[in-house]
């Protein structure tokens, strides 16, 4: 008997996904609940798993493609006999291609190298145990993760059964895993880039997942928004000082104290004399949607890919209280833990490369919103003083992008003058003392 399992619903309003990876092959046998394959959606990744036991007979689609939603994506024979009849099906190709024909498990190791070391492949995946979750992100084994977990624990080479879980239910978390490897060497995780090819040699590596989703983001920024780039150069002077100041009384409250929970805290007061930049636009219904509520997104270099996570209503929130959340949060995005809700719904985003280097950068807007904010290196430069005199300062160039469409010049220049003066002069945060 032929079993055909469409692709799920695997969140509100996704009606496609794309193939990430397929963790079966044709003629292989699974199991209830074993993982079949990696679907990307938007930003969020997930492992959709058998709900029979059976013998895969076809898959539909190649990593990469999009599958709709209630589409085949499976089929499988359910007779029990699908073992040994599946080399025989190699006949009719289009309902059962033998498995030296697949194209798209035979592509899959190749495409997915980059991303995972081999090792973590070379065994069939066990059994997996239901747990009453639909077939969307199942245990591993014999221990319940998350998929962002039992995906570091393959690049790790970790088995999750011997990973004793602290979670609900003894579920398999993230902290788990990193004291289950304490002190043997960590595989770290391999970020998901093109591969440098050997010399005189040429690599095609396909863009899928979360690569092919910001590449099809940024497209679409560029070809929707008419960017312009302001660049302002800022003493940064007081602000340095202020925060040597104020980290060790962060730090005595459990709380790592960067300039970012700084600079987010100043853009919300700057926010107030100019509301329209912290907003969204409309282009079909020609509506600018001013926001009320600062949630701003800060963009981040993860192992998966850029991300920006969300902490949202910073106007309701100290400096304290932002660095306390701001950490944890950009840790999830780093490590694939983040909710999807947390990496949407930005009213505003802050980029930086100031930790690698760099004078300046042209960012690109994050639609809807009609405004990003370009930070760079904080250095010592040779700086003339109000009496003339050439003094060193710690200064940087603030860099933000705008949508010419509702933000002029004039207006952007302005927006940052007032930046200016709050960096320049950090201490107006006290003002905001309730």
């Amino acid at each position: 008997m032929t079993f055909v399992f469409k692709m799920p619903e695997v969140g509100e309003g996704v009606v496609e996904a794309e193939v990430a990876e397929w963790k079966v092959a044709v003629g292989d046998r699974v199991e209830v609940d074993q993982p079949l394959c990696e679907i990307t959606t938007d930003k969020a990744s997930l492992e959709i798993s058998s709900p029979r036991a059976g013998t895969v007979t076809r898959l539909h689609g190649a990593v990469g493609d999009l599958i709709r939603v209630h589409t085949p994506l499976v089929e499988l024979d359910t007779s029990g006999k699908g073992a040994s009849a599946a080399p025989k099906a190699a006949g009719p190709p289009a309902t059962a291609p033998a498995p030296a024909t697949a194209p798209a498990p035979a592509a899959a190791p190749q495409v997915e190298a980059p991303v995972a070391p081999p090792t973590a492949r070379a065994a069939p995946p066990p059994a997996r145990a239901t747990n009453g979750a639909g077939h969307v992100g199942t245990d591993a084994g014999s221990g319940k993760a998350a998929p962002a977990v039992r995906r570091r624990a393959r690049e790790l080479g970790v088995a999750l059964d011997e990973v004793a879980g602290t979670g609900p239910g003894g579920r398999v978390r993230q902290s788990d895993l990193d004291a289950h490897v304490a002190g043997a060497p960590v595989i770290p995780l391999a970020p998901v880039a093109l591969p440098q090819a050997p010399a005189g040699e040429d690599t095609v590596v396909k863009l899928v997942g979360i690569r092919r989703t910001i590449a099809e983001r940024m497209v679409q920024s560029k070809r929707t928004a008419p960017h312009y780039t302001y660049v302002e150069e800022v003493d940064c002077e007081r602000l340095v000082a202020l925060r040597e100041q104020l980290k060790p009384l962060a730090a005595a409250r459990g709380v790592r104290l960067s300039f970012l929970p700084i600079w987010a805290k100043l853009c919300s007061l700057a926010f107030r004399d100019f509301p329209n930049v912290n907003a969204w636009l409309d282009g079909e219904k020609g509506e600018l949607v001013v926001k009320g509520a600062h949630h701003i997104g800060f963009a981040c270099d993860t192992p998966n890919g850029l991300m920006v996570p969300v902490l949202r209503h910073v106007e309701r929130k100290s400096v304290l209280q932002v660095a306390a959340e701001l950490e944890p949060l950009l840790e999830r995005a780093r490590t694939g833990k983040a909710a999807r809700d947390e990496l949407s719904g930005s009213t505003f985003t802050i980029t930086g490369v100031g930790s690698i280097g760099g004078v300046l950068a042209t960012p690109i807007l994050n639609l809807p919103e009609v405004a990003v904010l370009g930070i760079n290196q904080i250095r010592k430069r040779a700086v003339v003083d109000a009496d003339g005199a050439i003094v060193a300062r710690s200064t940087t160039f603030l860099s933000p992008s705008f949508d010419h469409r509702v933000i002029d010049g004039a207006v952007g220049a302005r927006f940052v003058a007032r930046l200016k003066q709050l960096v320049e002069l950090p201490e107006a945060l006290l003002l905001e003392l309730v």
